[in-house]
């Protein structure tokens, strides 16, 4: 009972649920987004687009008969493509800062993860994009939301560690990709705007 509970709870906070969730959220609660249409490509970019990978899989050549190597394979490119989209198109639309924000601390997280990967560092990439919608809304939204984050956060901890799928240390490190990334990018863009 507790695997198959740790497998929903996995399921339930795969990262395009999760940036729907933090969208949602931030368009109720907070000013984040100046218009409609800022939701929208956020949802379209971070998680429409990688969200691609679960039904493409088992279709494309390549990535067919790979399982779940071949489909987080996938996620990881559809998410660089995504995220691309997302920081280029919020430049070219002009989305407020904290959406840009948002686009840009994403994409710097996907390639440090790529890039870890690269030196044979696993890095959790469900610790990082479950880190990334609870850190905008920790910091974005209301000090309410705080406890539930966290506690979502403790949830997936649990769930990965339940299921072996990844370490305490793969897990930390995941985290910290996405918080490193939001840092670097506060940083940066407080320079440039």
């Amino acid at each position: 009972m507790k695997l198959k509970i740790a497998k929903v709870f996995r399921v339930v906070t795969v990262p395009p649920m999760l940036v729907g969730l933090m969208v949602v959220l931030l368009y109720h609660m907070t000013d984040v987004f100046a218009k409609p249409s800022e939701a929208w490509w956020v949802i379209l970019f971070l998680a429409v687009i990688p969200a691609l990978a679960y039904p493409l899989q088992p279709i494309l050549p390549g990535f067919r008969g790979k399982g779940r190597a071949g489909q987080r394979r996938l996620a990881m490119i559809l998410s660089c493509i995504g995220y691309i989209a997302g920081v280029v198109t919020g430049y070219a639309v002009n989305v407020g800062v904290q959406v840009q924000m948002i686009f840009n601390t994403y994409l710097l997280s996907v390639l440090i993860l790529v890039l870890l990967n690269c030196f044979h560092v696993h890095a959790s990439g469900h610790a990082c994009s479950v880190s990334g919608p609870l850190l905008f809304l920790c910091v974005y939204g209301h000090y309410f939301v705080i406890i539930p984050c966290v506690v979502i956060a403790a949830m997936v901890v649990w769930s990965s560690l339940s299921l072996k799928r990844h370490t305490v240390k793969e897990l930390a490190l995941g985290a910290s990709v996405s918080m490193g990334s939001f840092v670097i990018m506060n940083v940066i863009m407080n320079c440039i705007f």
